[in-house]
């Protein structure tokens, strides 16, 4: 959150000219952040951590895998640790995100229908503070002072009509308890007026969260791996990262709506009657990073009740899972549970 180039790309609705920010400089700097977070990133209680538990996998009818496999039983996932109260007219709740590689930073973005991002929160942990973005040129930026937000000290890094606005419309943090902070992002000039976002943050409640649900199930996750970001949206869509701590390699599962007809032109297999694109099958396109395809793979199925289901993996995860049929075998632990919220699951890794 420390470079306005970073939030710029997040804020789908309005992107910014990349000729207005120096890139290569935000470039490095996000870098150095993520590094020294990650480094210095604690555990959380939102069931990010797996407790690891040996299970006897047995395979579906489709997986031609066997044996014993060692596989994770974790929590809940994504436990919201504040929810937008008034919102203006048209917006609703559309993303909420935990990424660990932040310093376990919770983002809740809204916006006018699914998938939009133009308004974000983002609350961080105790003891840090919202970094002030630099203005396009490389400008240093500055804080001013705003009116107090439920009584706490708020201050506007990026005031509507101000330097910077030009990019993101309003940009406000406001310290809701002692050491901590809460910033929000508005990407959407109807509604960046000071009263407007300071209305928005007034009625933002922080704890007591209730745990997100997740249009997707899976199961027979190899043991050894912890989450590194999630979200789930109202597209409906959501995403898993994971890595193994210590090692190389990535796991993200992904589950978006179906693409209509035709868009799924890159399919050069089918999986269990679905047209898909699998990496280590022959395709124009490059493998993850130009590396051996032993050591990485994307496997994408179309058209699974009316998702599509993205999967890849590199390094040792790919390995892990290689017991239990590799990222083939993943998908067919993968269910997704359709398009009514009433469905969903709260606890969608098992």
């Amino acid at each position: 959150m420390n470079d306005l180039k970073e939030r710029l790309e997040r804020l789908a609705d309005a992107p910014a000219p990349a000729s207005a920010v120096d890139v290569a400089a935000a470039v490095a700097r996000a870098r150095r952040i993520r590094r020294t977070r990650r480094a210095a990133a604690a555990v959380v209680a939102v069931g990010v951590t797996a407790a690891v538990a040996v299970a006897a996998l047995v395979p579906s009818s489709g997986d031609r895998s066997s044996g014993v496999v060692v596989t994770a039983k974790y929590p809940s996932p994504l436990v919201e640790k504040a929810a937008f109260g008034w919102l203006p007219p048209g917006y609703a709740r559309t993303r909420v995100t935990q990424d660990e590689q932040r310093a376990t930073v919770f983002t809740a973005s809204a916006g006018r229908g699914p998938g939009s991002m133009a308004i974000e929160l983002s609350v961080l942990p105790p003891g840090v503070r919202p970094g002030i973005p630099r203005l396009p040129g490389g400008r240093k930026g500055r804080l001013t002072r705003a009116a107090p937000v439920n009584g706490r000290p708020a201050y506007w890094s990026i005031k509507p009509g101000g330097p910077g606005s030009a990019q993101v419309a309003a940009e406000f943090r406001w310290e809701y308890r002692p050491k901590t902070w809460a910033l929000l992002s508005v990407n959407d000039r109807a509604v960046a007026d000071p009263a407007t976002v300071q209305r928005i943050a007034a009625g933002v409640g922080f704890g007591g969260g209730r745990p997100a649900a997740f249009p997707v199930r899976v199961t027979g996750l190899p043991g050894g791996l912890k989450i590194t970001r999630v979200w789930a949206g109202t597209l409906p869509d959501a995403m898993f990262s994971f890595a193994v701590p210590g090692r190389d390699g990535e796991l993200i599962i992904s589950l978006t709506p179906a693409r209509p007809r035709g868009r799924s032109s890159d399919a050069n297999t089918t999986v269990d009657g679905h047209p898909a694109f699998d990496t280590r099958l022959p395709h124009p396109g490059p493998t993850i990073g130009r590396v051996p395809a032993s050591k990485s793979q994307i496997l994408n199925v179309y058209g699974v009740r009316g998702f599509d289901v993205g999967l890849q993996a590199t390094g040792e995860p790919l390995r892990r899972l290689q017991a239990g049929g590799g990222l083939t075998g993943l998908y067919r632990r993968t269910t997704p549970l359709g398009a009514d919220p009433a469905r969903w699951t709260t606890e969608p890794l098992r």
